[in-house]
């Protein structure tokens, strides 16, 4: 058990709309498929920011719904797949943006999973070290390792962030996360291999590629298990759960987990059909847009689980 309570929260969207009709004119699909396939219409892009670019506009509105400045905050972290730059971090470049230093500042790479990863890691340094308060952000343009050639993954990914002030008091918070090595390839994108050093021209390797049908049995098995351990470790039910924020990757897999473990649907929260899949930013841009809804309150328990590349998997309760 860990201490973990929410200060403020908050999230942006870039301005660029991109609708199922939209991808149907420059490849092969329609509105209908996407949608029955996946529960997905419309995802936004950033045509010119950074990640750093929105995950700060997320962080701005996180500190302004806490009431606290920069200079408060002890711990920065960032979780992404999808850097400016291989270094420095976005949490970094963060502190730039704020025009601080002299704070702890770090990106973490889980994918899907990286938010509840991040949350996790901060409650951990929050207390190792006697900080105050964290800024922990979730910011992904995953719009710039797709191939809009390729229908499996271009229709599936938006571009977004999310962002929670949190402090290591009052509030009991649970935690658990698990990753596997042994199925890289069902779900990557890679980096620059050191058989390539003077090649110019090998900007495709770098696009994103899923197997989907390994990474629908995986997600499946993944978030049934990240929420049913969760409730077991917090000795919680469903019962004492408000909201599930489970990560927006694919209507399908939400749908059949919570039919599986008898979930109440009006327990679970989804906004993929506006946002598609944002990665890492998908839950705290998810848990956000229901506070600011007034859907999720102050007192609430609320279960998030994520599930991603990695592979990886992790979920968390806490109490908003």
């Amino acid at each position: 058990m860990s201490k973990l309570n929410i200060r403020g929260i908050g999230h942006y969207i870039p301005d660029t709309l991109i609708s199922n009709d939209e991808l149907s004119r420059i490849m092969d699909t329609s509105d209908e498929w996407i949608t029955k396939r996946t529960g997905i219409k419309t995802r936004y892009v950033s045509s010119n920011d950074d990640t750093s670019i929105l995950a700060f506009e997320a962080a701005k509105r996180a500190l302004e719904d806490a009431n606290i400045t920069i200079e408060e905050i002890d711990l920065v972290i960032c979780a992404t797949i999808t850097p400016d730059d291989f270094t420095p971090s976005v949490a970094c470049k963060l502190l730039k943006y704020f025009k601080t230093d002299k704070i702890m500042a770090l990106d973490i790479n889980a994918a899907c999973s990286g938010f509840v990863y991040a949350l996790n890691v901060a409650s951990s340094l929050l207390e190792a070290n006697g900080f105050k308060y964290a800024l922990v952000v979730g910011a992904e343009k995953l719009s710039k390792l797709l191939d809009y050639n390729d229908r499996s993954t271009a229709i599936l990914f938006g571009d977004g962030a999310g962002a929670c002030v949190v402090s290591a008091d009052e509030n009991n918070a649970y935690f658990y996360c698990k990753a596997k090595g042994d199925t890289n390839d069902v779900l990557y994108a890679s980096g620059v291999k050191g058989s390539k050093p003077l090649n110019n021209s090998c900007c495709e390797d770098y696009y994103l590629k899923m197997n989907g049908r390994e990474v629908y049995r995986f997600a499946v098995d993944a978030l049934d298990d990240a929420i049913t351990s969760i409730l077991n470790k917090s000795q919680m039910t469903i019962e004492d759960i408000d909201y599930i924020v489970p990560h927006q990757a694919n209507i399908r897999i939400i749908d059949q987990v919570a039919k599986q473990m008898n979930i109440p649907y009006e327990k679970v929260l989804t906004n993929l059909n506006k946002f598609g899949n944002t990665s890492a930013a998908s839950i705290p841009l998810l848990l956000s847009e229901a506070y600011n809804e007034n859907k999720i309150k102050k007192g609430d328990n609320v279960l998030l689980a994520g599930f991603g590349a990695g592979l990886t998997w992790a979920s968390a309760i806490i109490k908003m």
